[in-house]
């Protein structure tokens, strides 16, 4: 069985190993990309902005060109000469038909001139002529609603292009219109010029293109130099953590030694002296360890506010345990053997109450006083201490079993005593636990009743003939399986108590 889980204190968390990590994950990797989004977040707005200005400027500049295109072709036309026709074949019709396809054939991103003529439908306009190369051109006097293109309309007014691309039944342009006047300066019909949206859509290419090389080249660059700075820091950084990893694994004679003339050289020359305290503090822990409980010793190294000292009141489970026959190893083995069995025995002991979560307060010669439930806190403390009981006692018996197997026994066998046993009393009660003595030394102790009835039932297990007893409050938080291997002892005065304990054994 593990040593059941203390309560009251955080589990501490798993940290993943330098290995452990993905890429994306490595520092190095993270500040690189975060200084590629940063470079990202400066340069696209500024490529987005430039490769809108150059659009609109180079667009802007065809649209020019289409403005001055429309008011050149209204010059071409004689407006006198428009009220004569009236019939598609009108010889000057034809004749301004011929001109215009001269025209379109010079330009030939031009897809399409046209006249027209105003109705008298509101909104509505009719073809004079039509001179569309890209599909069946316009019948005379068709006509033509200008309701969604108002540019078309502003045309009777004054020069007017299109400020982007529009499709109609001939397809996708950029057009531009111009009034023709007569005489009197009044506005009789409107030319117009369709110029091919593919010219728009090359502009827009060859803009993206030379924007985009630009900002690849920018981008590349920069995301280099990111790469290089995460480089730069990604040694010292695995220096750093691959120190941390060792000193997490006890290994607290690590030292990083980064002589840097930067953070990192501050860094590593206090993660140096971190770890020669870490280091300095565990051979003190270590050592003191072994004069007092090892867990004591933590609460006392990490107690910065002195409550261990101050003491506290807890409910607790208390087992005292002591050697039969203990007396009779004194007085016939040497002094260094009697040690040398006593030490054996207390230390298997040690170890079988650390695992059941117990902490050991003092050895008395042959001896044991435990506690559960302090100084850390543990859930179901009577259950444990009573299955720590029990796992002492076979511990014992394994011991025994060796003794006698290389004639280590023999020494009290000769003397009337057939195998060395234990007698055990365990107790739940309330208790003030703390740090106990003066200001040159002290040690952590339990103070209460409940110590002196764990005491007196370790003392009844004489007269009853067992070897471990438990009292009625250990007994009634024990689980039913413990229960039903308990037997009842009775009800029995015990020492310095007036009020009578009831036993059980097991």
């Amino acid at each position: 069985m593990t040593r059941p889980e203390n309560h009251g204190e955080e589990a501490p968390r798993a940290v993943p190993t330098l290995r452990a990590l993905r890429l994306w994950q490595r520092i190095h990797v993270r500040l690189t990309a975060l200084y590629g989004v940063a470079v990202l977040l400066v340069l696209t707005p500024a490529a987005i902005l430039t490769y809108n200005l150059a659009v609109d400027g180079q667009v802007e500049d065809l649209r020019d060109r289409i403005r001055l295109t429309t008011i050149s072709l209204a010059a071409m036309v004689d407006a006198r000469r428009l009220a004569e026709v009236d019939h598609a074949d009108h010889p000057y019709r034809q004749n301004l038909a011929a001109r215009f396809r001269e025209v379109m054939a010079q330009e030939s991103e031009i897809g399409s001139v046209y006249i027209f003529l105003p109705s008298d439908k509101p909104l509505v306009m009719r073809f004079f002529l039509d001179t569309d190369k890209r599909a069946k051109p316009a019948k005379y006097l068709e006509e033509y609603d200008i309701g969604p293109y108002p540019d078309l309309h502003d045309g009777l007014t004054a020069p007017v292009v299109e400020r982007r691309p529009v499709a109609d039944a001939w397809g996708v342009s950029l057009s531009g219109f111009s009034p023709l006047r007569d005489e009197r300066g009044q506005a009789i019909a409107v030319v117009g010029v369709d110029w091919d949206a593919a010219s728009v859509d090359r502009i827009q290419a060859e803009v993206l293109a030379a924007a985009a090389m630009t900002y690849g080249a920018a981008l590349l660059l920069l995301g280099l130099a990111g790469y290089g700075v995460g480089r730069m820091l990604q040694r010292p950084m695995t220096r750093i953590i691959e120190g941390t990893e060792a000193v997490a694994r006890g290994q607290l004679g690590t030292r990083v030694g980064l002589a840097r003339q930067d953070d990192f050289g501050v860094l590593g020359g206090h993660f140096d002296q971190m770890a020669a305290g870490l280091e300095e503090r565990d051979y003190i822990r270590t050592t003191f360890g072994r004069y007092v409980s090892e867990d004591v010793a933590k609460k006392l190294l990490v107690d910065t506010r002195g409550s261990i000292l101050a003491g506290e009141e807890r409910r607790v489970t208390v087992l005292f345990t002591d050697l039969s026959g203990y007396s009779t190893l004194s007085e016939h083995l040497a002094p260094s053997a009697v040690l040398g069995l006593m030490n054996t025995y207390l230390g298997a002991m040690n170890t079988v109450i650390d695992k059941y979560g117990g902490c050991v307060l003092e050895f008395m010669g042959d001896g044991i006083l435990a506690v559960f439930n302090a100084p850390d806190a543990l859930v179901s403390h009577p259950e444990w201490a009573t299955r720590c009981a029990m796992a002492m006692r076979a511990r014992l018996d394994e011991m025994n079993a060796a003794w006698v197997a290389d004639g280590t026994a023999k020494a009290w066998q000769d003397h009337g005593v057939a195998r060395l046993t234990a007698r055990a009393g365990l107790h739940t009660g309330r208790v003030v636990a703390g740090s106990l003595g003066s200001e040159v030394r002290m040690k952590y102790s339990i103070l209460g009743d409940t110590v002196n009835v764990a005491a007196r039932l370790e003392q009844l297990n004489k007269l009853l003939g067992t070897d471990l007893l438990v009292s009625r409050t250990v007994y009634d938080a024990l689980p039913p399986e413990l229960q039903a291997s308990a037997t009842s002892r009775g009800t029995h005065a015990v020492k310095g108590r007036e009020q009578e304990v009831e036993v059980f054994s097991l």
